[in-house]
């Protein structure tokens, strides 16, 4: 009886160095895919991070770009508004019938 004993107790470590040669192989592939994930992930990390920098110097450039729109919109708008007032003094002093 212990030789049938001896051959269960064998028989149940073969079976389970089976099952646990099954799950490593389990959790070594869950791992390499996991792996292969982060890799994906970094990737497209670094691709956002130089689309970030571009967008950034993009709108660096646009901001300052919009700043002298503004700033020559201003001095348009101050021109504009000194030739009317001259030109509205030089109406009145060429008034018909009224001389200077």
């Amino acid at each position: 009886m212990k030789e049938t004993k001896g051959r269960s107790e064998g028989e149940a470590e073969s079976a389970g160095e089976a099952t646990l040669e099954g799950v490593l192989d389990a959790i070594e592939s869950r791992l390499e895919s996991l792996v292969e994930v982060v890799k994906g992930l970094s990737r497209e990390n670094a691709r956002l991070e130089s689309e970030l920098a571009s967008a950034r110097e993009a709108s660096e450039k646009n901001g300052g770009a919009a700043a002298a729109l503004a700033r020559h919109e201003a001095e348009r708008t101050a021109i504009r508004t000194r030739i009317e007032r001259l030109l509205k003094t030089l109406e009145e002093t060429n008034v018909p019938g009224r001389h200077a």
